[in-house]
């Protein structure tokens, strides 16, 4: 078998893009069986060089050019991306500004192949690097949750649990939770749970989590080190980035409708702060993107170890440890 690649990203203003193409061809063990969806994002009088003309020459990568003031968010721009998959065997989704080690692809594929789980996804917050190729290796992480915001929503954490190379596990770490920037998985994933263009951009890794595990999607964290991630501050010299949120001034009005449908989905909109103000309109195509029918949301907190009308978090949630043997100490809540 040589499986193919479905590669998506979505790519706002983003200067890095180009070497994040060039980084995943050069390093790929089988460059020919990559395939790029990519939803680029730009504005009038941005650079040449952020964008196709410097993409690496590559047979099968598909380009949407959209300007930027048209574009509706990070999900809305996912889901563009994701729209040029046709049927590869696996799905990668990635930011537009990320390293990675060589022959990643070969390895993402065997350690996905160690989970012993057809239904596995691989994902996780990656470790950093910075410009322009210092990758962070000592350490690998995991994905656990680090409480709830003012709008009700809860927010995830990367924590750095083993030390390498002395620590590093024989088999990828189950989890509950999945990283927006790193997304592996079956390419079955598109049909059965579609990105939602109407998701903005927080509460999109939340959701999305609910959605595989009621699909019957178990996740995991990779064993092994595969992908890094350009964490952007805005302080250093020459980070010239733009956010979606800098540029648009309705950019609240976007955000308000996502956390509704985000509420909606989890059975926390009752709780949810007034000031979201939801309406029938906010989610009357939720259905097209809606939770799975192989498990319930009921099962997926008890997996979880989170009630989200409640925002009650187990202590083994907070420290992302998630396993089948229950630890007295692990089924005490905190809020």
């Amino acid at each position: 078998m040589n499986p193919t690649l479905f590669i998506q990203i979505a790519a706002y203003r983003d200067p890095d893009l180009p070497a994040t193409l060039h980084s995943l061809i050069e390093r790929a063990a089988h460059p020919e069986r990559l395939r790029f969806g990519i939803c680029l994002q730009l504005k009038d009088g941005d650079p040449v060089h952020w964008g196709a003309n410097a993409f690496p020459d590559h047979p099968s990568i598909t380009i949407g050019a959209f300007s930027a003031a048209e574009s509706r968010g990070a999900c809305w721009a996912r889901r563009q991306a994701q729209s040029f998959y046709q049927g590869e065997d696996f799905l990668l989704q990635i930011d537009s500004h990320m390293r990675a080690v060589e022959h990643w692809d070969a390895l993402l594929l065997e350690t996905w192949a160690e989970c012993s789980d057809p239904l596995a996804v691989l994902s996780v917050y990656p470790n950093g690097f910075q410009q322009p190729c210092q990758l962070q290796t000592s350490t690998l992480p995991v994905m656990g949750a680090a409480g709830f915001d003012n709008y009700g929503i809860l927010k995830f954490q990367g924590i750095s649990r083993y030390r390498l190379p002395e620590q590093q596990p024989e088999r990828p770490i189950p989890g509950a939770f999945i990283a927006g920037g790193f997304l592996f998985g079956p390419g079955s994933i598109v049909s059965e749970v579609p990105y939602d263009p109407g998701l903005y951009f927080y509460g999109e890794e939340v959701a999305m989590s609910a959605r595989l595990w009621t699909s019957g999607f178990n996740i995991y964290a990779p064993n092994r080190l595969l992908l890094f991630h350009l964490y952007k501050t805005g302080q250093k010299e020459g980070d010239n980035s733009a956010t979606h949120w800098s540029d648009h001034s309705n950019w609240f009005e976007l955000n308000r409708r996502s956390l509704v449908r985000v509420h909606t989905l989890l059975g926390s909109l009752e709780t949810a702060p007034q000031k979201l103000m939801a309406t029938i309109e906010d989610v009357d195509d939720m259905n097209n993107y809606w939770l799975g029918d192989k498990r319930s949301l009921h099962s997926y907190q008890q997996w979880c170890g989170v009630h989200f009308a409640d925002q009650s978090i187990k202590v083994s949630t907070l420290k992302g440890e998630f396993t089948t043997e229950t630890d007295p100490a692990a089924t005490q809540f905190s809020q």
